[in-house]
Protein backbone atom coordinates (compact mmCIF):
# COMPACT_ATOMS: atom_id res chain seq x y z
CA UNK A 1 0.00 0.00 0.00
CA UNK A 2 1.33 3.54 -1.01
CA UNK A 3 1.35 6.54 0.46
CA UNK A 4 -1.60 8.72 -0.29
CA UNK A 5 -2.21 12.36 -0.67
CA UNK A 6 -4.61 12.14 1.97
CA UNK A 7 -2.20 10.62 4.70
CA UNK A 8 0.14 13.09 4.54
CA UNK A 9 -2.07 15.83 4.41
CA UNK A 10 -3.49 14.58 7.75
CA UNK A 11 0.14 13.79 9.20
CA UNK A 12 0.88 17.59 8.48
CA UNK A 13 -2.09 18.58 10.40
CA UNK A 14 -2.24 16.28 13.19
CA UNK A 15 1.77 16.20 13.34
CA UNK A 16 2.48 19.43 13.00
CA UNK A 17 -0.60 22.36 12.81
CA UNK A 18 -3.04 21.12 15.44
CA UNK A 19 -0.05 20.68 17.77
CA UNK A 20 1.44 23.84 17.41
CA UNK A 21 -2.41 25.69 17.80
CA UNK A 22 -2.87 23.88 21.11
CA UNK A 23 0.45 24.49 21.90
CA UNK A 24 0.28 28.19 21.16
CA UNK A 25 -3.25 28.51 23.32
CA UNK A 26 -1.25 27.01 26.52
CA UNK A 27 1.76 28.76 26.42
CA UNK A 28 0.00 32.23 25.96
CA UNK A 29 -3.41 31.75 26.00
CA UNK A 30 -3.03 30.98 29.96
CA UNK A 31 -0.82 31.75 32.66
CA UNK A 32 0.78 28.90 35.16
CA UNK A 33 -0.74 28.89 38.66
CA UNK A 34 1.98 26.17 39.45
CA UNK A 35 5.35 27.00 38.36
CA UNK A 36 7.16 30.26 39.60
CA UNK A 37 10.60 31.47 39.51
CA UNK A 38 11.97 29.86 35.92
CA UNK A 39 11.08 32.04 33.59
CA UNK A 40 14.57 33.89 34.16
CA UNK A 41 17.95 32.41 33.20
CA UNK A 42 18.80 33.01 36.50
CA UNK A 43 15.99 31.52 38.42
CA UNK A 44 16.48 28.13 35.87
CA UNK A 45 19.51 27.53 36.21
CA UNK A 46 19.23 27.74 40.22
CA UNK A 47 16.45 25.39 40.37
CA UNK A 48 17.72 23.23 37.61
CA UNK A 49 21.24 22.73 39.15
CA UNK A 50 20.02 21.13 42.23
CA UNK A 51 18.34 18.64 43.91
CA UNK A 52 16.37 15.66 41.45
CA UNK A 53 16.46 18.21 38.32
CA UNK A 54 20.29 18.63 37.96
CA UNK A 55 20.03 15.23 36.75
CA UNK A 56 18.07 15.84 33.61
CA UNK A 57 20.70 17.21 31.38
CA UNK A 58 19.57 16.94 28.26
CA UNK A 59 16.34 18.69 28.34
CA UNK A 60 17.89 21.61 30.74
CA UNK A 61 21.19 22.29 27.94
CA UNK A 62 18.15 22.18 24.97
CA UNK A 63 16.21 25.25 26.89
CA UNK A 64 19.54 27.49 27.24
CA UNK A 65 20.44 26.80 23.83
CA UNK A 66 17.31 27.58 23.03
CA UNK A 67 16.93 30.90 24.51
CA UNK A 68 20.30 31.50 22.87
CA UNK A 69 19.28 30.90 19.67
CA UNK A 70 15.90 33.00 20.26
CA UNK A 71 18.45 36.10 21.49
CA UNK A 72 20.70 35.22 18.50
CA UNK A 73 18.48 35.34 15.82
CA UNK A 74 15.57 37.83 17.39
CA UNK A 75 13.30 35.48 17.22
CA UNK A 76 8.89 36.55 17.51
CA UNK A 77 7.81 36.08 20.75
CA UNK A 78 4.56 36.58 22.66
CA UNK A 79 4.25 38.89 25.77
CA UNK A 80 4.19 36.83 29.06
CA UNK A 81 2.65 37.90 32.74
CA UNK A 82 6.19 37.29 34.36
CA UNK A 83 9.76 36.66 34.10
CA UNK A 84 11.93 37.55 30.66
CA UNK A 85 9.57 37.18 28.02
CA UNK A 86 12.58 35.71 25.41
CA UNK A 87 13.24 33.01 28.14
CA UNK A 88 9.59 31.96 28.31
CA UNK A 89 9.38 32.04 24.61
CA UNK A 90 12.48 29.62 24.82
CA UNK A 91 10.31 27.11 26.52
CA UNK A 92 7.36 27.58 23.68
CA UNK A 93 9.89 26.80 21.00
CA UNK A 94 11.35 24.01 22.40
CA UNK A 95 8.60 22.49 23.87
CA UNK A 96 6.39 22.74 20.56
CA UNK A 97 8.73 21.76 18.61
CA UNK A 98 9.41 17.97 20.64
CA UNK A 99 5.23 17.90 20.69
CA UNK A 100 5.20 18.25 17.02
CA UNK A 101 7.93 15.42 16.95
CA UNK A 102 5.91 13.48 18.94
CA UNK A 103 2.69 13.26 17.77
CA UNK A 104 3.98 12.79 13.96
CA UNK A 105 5.78 9.85 15.48
CA UNK A 106 2.50 8.63 17.41
CA UNK A 107 0.88 8.97 13.82
CA UNK A 108 3.43 6.85 12.17
CA UNK A 109 3.05 3.77 14.99
CA UNK A 110 -0.82 4.05 15.23
CA UNK A 111 -1.07 3.30 11.21
CA UNK A 112 -2.28 6.93 10.38
CA UNK A 113 0.51 6.17 6.92
CA UNK A 114 -2.04 3.60 5.70
CA UNK A 115 -4.74 3.64 7.67
CA UNK A 116 -7.42 6.64 7.40
CA UNK A 117 -9.57 5.11 10.18
CA UNK A 118 -10.58 8.19 11.92
CA UNK A 119 -11.73 6.94 15.03
CA UNK A 120 -8.48 4.17 15.37
CA UNK A 121 -5.79 6.78 14.73
CA UNK A 122 -6.86 10.62 14.40
CA UNK A 123 -9.07 10.45 17.49
CA UNK A 124 -6.40 8.62 19.74
CA UNK A 125 -3.87 10.85 18.94
CA UNK A 126 -5.32 14.06 19.26
CA UNK A 127 -6.17 12.72 22.66
CA UNK A 128 -2.90 12.39 23.50
CA UNK A 129 -1.77 15.80 22.06
CA UNK A 130 -4.31 17.79 23.98
CA UNK A 131 -3.38 15.85 27.25
CA UNK A 132 0.25 16.58 26.93
CA UNK A 133 -0.30 19.88 26.06
CA UNK A 134 -3.00 20.85 29.19
CA UNK A 135 -0.69 19.05 31.57
CA UNK A 136 1.81 21.52 30.99
CA UNK A 137 0.33 24.16 33.64
CA UNK A 138 3.52 22.63 35.14
CA UNK A 139 6.22 24.14 32.69
CA UNK A 140 9.52 22.51 32.33
CA UNK A 141 12.13 21.72 29.90
CA UNK A 142 11.33 17.86 29.34
CA UNK A 143 8.17 16.61 28.97
CA UNK A 144 7.57 16.55 25.87
CA UNK A 145 11.21 15.57 24.88
CA UNK A 146 10.97 12.58 26.75
CA UNK A 147 7.41 11.78 25.49
CA UNK A 148 9.52 11.95 21.76
CA UNK A 149 11.91 9.73 23.00
CA UNK A 150 9.42 7.13 24.40
CA UNK A 151 7.28 7.35 21.17
CA UNK A 152 10.83 6.30 19.28
CA UNK A 153 11.34 3.51 21.57
CA UNK A 154 7.64 2.17 21.21
CA UNK A 155 8.25 2.54 17.47
CA UNK A 156 11.48 0.62 17.50
CA UNK A 157 9.88 -2.57 19.91
CA UNK A 158 6.67 -2.80 17.99
CA UNK A 159 9.05 -3.97 15.06
CA UNK A 160 9.25 -7.35 16.94
CA UNK A 161 11.88 -8.69 14.90
CA UNK A 162 15.16 -5.80 15.25
CA UNK A 163 18.21 -6.06 12.92
CA UNK A 164 21.33 -5.10 15.23
CA UNK A 165 21.31 -1.32 13.55
CA UNK A 166 17.59 -1.03 14.97
CA UNK A 167 18.59 -2.40 18.72
CA UNK A 168 21.75 0.32 18.37
CA UNK A 169 19.22 3.45 18.08
CA UNK A 170 17.14 1.80 20.27
CA UNK A 171 20.03 1.68 23.01
CA UNK A 172 21.00 5.31 21.95
CA UNK A 173 17.58 6.54 22.31
CA UNK A 174 17.39 4.69 25.96
CA UNK A 175 20.25 6.90 26.51
CA UNK A 176 19.36 10.59 25.89
CA UNK A 177 15.79 9.24 27.39
CA UNK A 178 17.78 8.20 30.90
CA UNK A 179 19.62 11.92 30.08
CA UNK A 180 16.15 13.73 29.89
CA UNK A 181 13.91 11.93 32.49
CA UNK A 182 13.74 9.13 34.60
CA UNK A 183 10.48 8.12 32.87
CA UNK A 184 12.99 6.14 30.48
CA UNK A 185 12.79 3.14 32.51
CA UNK A 186 9.13 2.81 30.93
CA UNK A 187 11.28 1.53 28.01
CA UNK A 188 11.82 -1.03 29.32
CA UNK A 189 8.59 -1.94 31.16
CA UNK A 190 7.10 -1.11 27.63
CA UNK A 191 9.74 -4.07 25.66
CA UNK A 192 8.89 -5.90 28.90
CA UNK A 193 5.13 -6.06 27.94
CA UNK A 194 5.62 -6.57 24.37
CA UNK A 195 7.97 -9.16 24.25
CA UNK A 196 6.71 -11.25 27.43
CA UNK A 197 6.51 -14.43 26.06
CA UNK A 198 10.02 -14.64 24.80
CA UNK A 199 11.23 -13.12 27.78
CA UNK A 200 9.78 -15.27 29.60
CA UNK A 201 10.66 -18.37 27.90
CA UNK A 202 12.84 -20.82 29.49
CA UNK A 203 16.45 -21.49 28.26
CA UNK A 204 19.50 -23.40 28.63
CA UNK A 205 21.75 -23.03 31.50
CA UNK A 206 23.61 -19.66 30.99
CA UNK A 207 22.15 -19.10 27.42
CA UNK A 208 19.60 -16.33 26.80
CA UNK A 209 17.62 -15.47 23.63
CA UNK A 210 17.45 -12.68 21.87
CA UNK A 211 14.88 -10.90 23.32
CA UNK A 212 16.44 -11.71 26.81
CA UNK A 213 19.37 -10.69 25.56
CA UNK A 214 17.79 -7.08 24.25
CA UNK A 215 16.38 -6.05 27.27
CA UNK A 216 19.61 -6.65 29.14
CA UNK A 217 21.41 -4.48 26.89
CA UNK A 218 18.75 -1.45 26.99
CA UNK A 219 18.50 -1.82 30.51
CA UNK A 220 22.52 -1.56 30.60
CA UNK A 221 21.99 1.38 29.44
CA UNK A 222 19.78 2.75 31.31
CA UNK A 223 21.82 1.53 34.58
CA UNK A 224 24.52 2.74 33.27
CA UNK A 225 23.38 6.49 32.14
CA UNK A 226 21.41 6.88 35.35
CA UNK A 227 24.17 6.26 37.89
CA UNK A 228 26.84 7.55 35.96
CA UNK A 229 24.81 10.95 36.03
CA UNK A 230 24.92 10.48 39.85
CA UNK A 231 28.24 9.53 39.97
CA UNK A 232 29.53 12.64 38.04
CA UNK A 233 27.45 15.22 39.51
CA UNK A 234 26.81 13.83 42.98
CA UNK A 235 24.40 11.89 44.92
CA UNK A 236 22.72 14.40 47.13
CA UNK A 237 18.86 13.53 46.60
CA UNK A 238 19.72 11.65 44.03
CA UNK A 239 16.72 9.69 43.90
CA UNK A 240 14.54 12.13 45.51
CA UNK A 241 14.14 15.20 47.69
CA UNK A 242 11.93 13.75 50.46
CA UNK A 243 9.16 11.39 51.39
CA UNK A 244 5.99 13.39 51.49
CA UNK A 245 2.34 12.18 52.64
CA UNK A 246 0.54 14.81 50.22
CA UNK A 247 -0.69 12.41 48.03
CA UNK A 248 -3.04 10.61 50.76
CA UNK A 249 -3.79 14.10 52.13
CA UNK A 250 -3.97 16.46 49.49
CA UNK A 251 -7.67 16.89 47.31
CA UNK A 252 -5.72 17.67 44.20
CA UNK A 253 -3.37 14.40 44.39
CA UNK A 254 -6.45 12.58 44.90
CA UNK A 255 -7.99 14.14 41.83
CA UNK A 256 -4.90 13.24 40.03
CA UNK A 257 -4.73 9.67 41.01
CA UNK A 258 -8.44 8.94 40.21
CA UNK A 259 -7.86 10.95 36.65
CA UNK A 260 -5.17 7.67 36.35
CA UNK A 261 -6.93 5.15 37.16
CA UNK A 262 -10.32 6.36 35.51
CA UNK A 263 -7.89 6.23 32.05
CA UNK A 264 -6.63 2.82 32.80
CA UNK A 265 -9.79 1.21 33.16
CA UNK A 266 -11.30 2.88 29.85
CA UNK A 267 -8.13 1.09 28.27
CA UNK A 268 -8.35 -2.70 29.63
CA UNK A 269 -12.31 -2.80 29.68
CA UNK A 270 -12.78 -1.42 26.33
CA UNK A 271 -12.20 -3.17 23.12
CA UNK A 272 -9.51 -4.67 21.85
CA UNK A 273 -8.61 -5.96 25.37
CA UNK A 274 -4.66 -7.74 25.60
CA UNK A 275 -2.40 -9.20 28.59
CA UNK A 276 0.28 -6.60 27.13
CA UNK A 277 -1.48 -3.97 29.17
CA UNK A 278 -1.95 -5.72 32.09
CA UNK A 279 1.38 -6.67 31.80
CA UNK A 280 3.17 -3.27 30.94
CA UNK A 281 0.90 -1.59 34.42
CA UNK A 282 2.54 -4.59 36.73
CA UNK A 283 6.33 -3.52 35.28
CA UNK A 284 5.59 0.16 35.79
CA UNK A 285 4.85 -0.19 39.35
CA UNK A 286 8.51 0.51 40.50
CA UNK A 287 6.98 4.16 38.60
CA UNK A 288 3.83 4.23 40.14
CA UNK A 289 4.78 3.33 43.68
CA UNK A 290 7.49 6.11 43.35
CA UNK A 291 5.23 8.62 42.29
CA UNK A 292 2.64 7.68 45.29
CA UNK A 293 5.62 8.10 47.49
CA UNK A 294 8.06 10.96 46.78
CA UNK A 295 5.76 13.32 43.64
CA UNK A 296 3.11 15.41 43.89
CA UNK A 297 0.46 14.10 41.90
CA UNK A 298 -1.00 17.30 41.12
CA UNK A 299 1.11 17.63 38.46
CA UNK A 300 -1.02 15.17 36.10
CA UNK A 301 1.99 15.24 33.48
CA UNK A 302 3.32 12.17 35.89
CA UNK A 303 0.87 9.58 34.27
CA UNK A 304 1.24 11.14 30.65
CA UNK A 305 4.25 8.71 29.78
CA UNK A 306 2.59 5.85 31.10
CA UNK A 307 -0.82 6.84 29.78
CA UNK A 308 0.96 6.98 26.45
CA UNK A 309 2.69 4.07 26.05
CA UNK A 310 -0.52 2.47 26.87
CA UNK A 311 -2.44 3.68 24.56
CA UNK A 312 0.65 2.78 22.12
CA UNK A 313 0.25 -1.17 22.90
CA UNK A 314 -3.78 -0.75 22.32
CA UNK A 315 -4.04 0.93 19.60
CA UNK A 316 -2.04 -0.70 16.88
CA UNK A 317 -4.22 -3.63 17.48
CA UNK A 318 -7.28 -2.27 16.73
CA UNK A 319 -6.38 -1.28 13.62
CA UNK A 320 -7.27 -3.22 10.72
CA UNK A 321 -8.42 -5.85 13.42
CA UNK A 322 -7.25 -8.54 14.39
CA UNK A 323 -3.91 -7.62 13.15
CA UNK A 324 -1.13 -6.58 15.39
CA UNK A 325 1.02 -3.32 16.01
CA UNK A 326 3.77 -5.29 14.07
CA UNK A 327 1.45 -5.85 10.78
CA UNK A 328 1.07 -2.35 10.68
CA UNK A 329 4.31 -1.47 10.39
CA UNK A 330 5.40 -3.78 8.32
CA UNK A 331 2.88 -2.45 6.42
CA UNK A 332 4.31 0.82 6.61
CA UNK A 333 7.52 -0.39 5.70
CA UNK A 334 6.51 -1.22 2.28
CA UNK A 335 4.49 1.47 1.59
CA UNK A 336 7.64 3.44 2.38
CA UNK A 337 10.29 1.52 0.05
Amino acid sequence: MRITKVSIMRLIILGCIIPFVLSTIVYYGFSTNYTKGVFTKQGFEQLYGNGIYKYRVLGSSMLLKTYDLVEKFNLPILPHNEGDWKFYSAYFYLNTFFLCLTCITLFIVLGGLINNDFMAVDLPLMFMCCLMTITQYVVVPYDTLSYFFLSIAAFLILKNKQKVWEIIILSIVVILATLTRETASLILAFYFAFNYKEILKKTELFKINQKQRELLIITLCFLCTYFGLRFALGFENGIYKEITLINITNILSILSILFFVSIFILIVITKVKTKETFIFLLATLPYTLALLAISILWEIRLWVPVILLLLILKIPRSINSPSSGMDNLSKIEDSLN
